[in-house]
């Protein structure tokens, strides 16, 4: 069972076979963009962000940014976001007030 921040996660799974590879897509990723973060603009990037939140491993949704804070704070928002929508579409629908004649 993965540690920290993939606990209870299959993300790791769904990720390419080649991803670490020398000539993967995460080094890919860094060849294409270089080691500036795509959140701060600052250089130092140490991960990969999926621009767009999913499984699309494509290129063109893949970008460097600083694993702490940018990454981080990024997917916080991003589960969030996520949660909310879950509950939203969960709810019951509202009840007629019992003193209402219908």
């Amino acid at each position: 069972m993965p540690s920290g921040r993939w606990k209870g996660s299959d993300r790791r799974g769904r990720l390419p076979a080649d991803w670490k590879a020398p000539r993967g897509t995460k080094a890919a990723v860094y060849a294409l963009y270089g080691d500036i973060c795509h959140l701060c603009g600052l250089p130092g990037a140490d991960t990969i962000d999926h621009v767009t939140p999913g499984d699309d491993h494509s290129l063109e949704n893949l970008r460097p940014a600083h694993d702490d804070p940018c990454h981080r704070q990024k997917s916080a928002r991003e589960g969030v976001e996520a949660r909310a929508r879950k509950r939203a579409s969960i709810r019951r629908p509202p009840e007629p007030h019992p003193g209402l004649l219908r």
